[in-house]
């Protein structure tokens, strides 16, 4: 599963959305930044409060968040967070990705008692 979808399954559970399935399964990341907006969009209409404690949960910069939201109309506010959110995540797998690629340090074992 790619990370994207993970992310669009994580929002709709968090969100506690009952979201059609195919927005469930984004076959790219252009879909999966479709799918976040519509959920986004719902979230600012019926929901604000939990749309932030998403936002959180992800951890989503909010001083980025407010700046760009501030500088753009609000109907342009769904797809500029789906954005963040999209690149938060990928800045997240990247850096399990460096982690788990990264070779064991071998140069304490001689430390060990």
């Amino acid at each position: 599963m790619e990370w994207y979808t993970k992310t669009v399954s994580e929002v709709a559970t968090l969100g506690a959305l009952d979201v059609d399935a195919a927005l469930l399964a984004p076959a790219n990341k252009a879909d999966a930044h479709r799918a976040l907006r519509e959920m986004i969009a719902f979230l600012i209409d019926h929901n604000f409060e939990k749309l932030l404690w998403i936002l959180y949960r992800i951890d989503v910069d909010e001083m980025q968040a407010k700046q760009l939201l501030s500088k753009h109309l609000p109907e342009e506010a769904p797809g500029l967070l789906a954005t963040l959110i999209l690149t938060r995540e990928q800045q997240k797998q990247a850096a399990k990705e460096a982690f788990n690629n990264k070779a064991p340090d071998t140069s304490d074992e001689s430390l060990l008692l």
